[in-house]
């Protein structure tokens, strides 16, 4: 399956790896964050629904986790943003299966 990120034309970014840096770049992890197709929640399916204009996912629970990821990277706290990015993950886990299932 596609990135989200991907099917825009960005390159996927790994957020863990980011995050358990030694030198957080966190002027870059600002910039990608702040967009809703280099998030975490970018990094993500691309099957996932997303508003059209701007990428931000259609799922109430999966786009608060983006926005709350965003801020915890615009405060520059690591340790929540892994916490949100874990969420992210599993949440998009459960929309992809809930797609793959409504699909067959």
């Amino acid at each position: 399956m596609k990135i989200y990120s991907e099917s825009e034309g960005k390159t996927p970014f790994n957020w863990f790896e980011a995050l358990n840096s030694e030198n957080i770049d966190w002027n870059l992890l600002c910039d990608l964050s702040s967009s809703w197709v280099t998030c975490a929640c970018g990094n993500q399916c691309a099957i996932i629904p997303r508003h059209y204009f701007d990428g931000e996912p259609v799922d109430k629970i999966l786009n608060n986790l983006g926005y709350d990821f965003n801020e915890v990277i615009s405060e520059r706290q690591p340790i929540k943003a892994l916490n949100i990015l874990a969420k992210i993950e599993i949440r998009s886990a459960e929309l992809i299966k809930e797609i793959s299932c409504e699909s067959k």
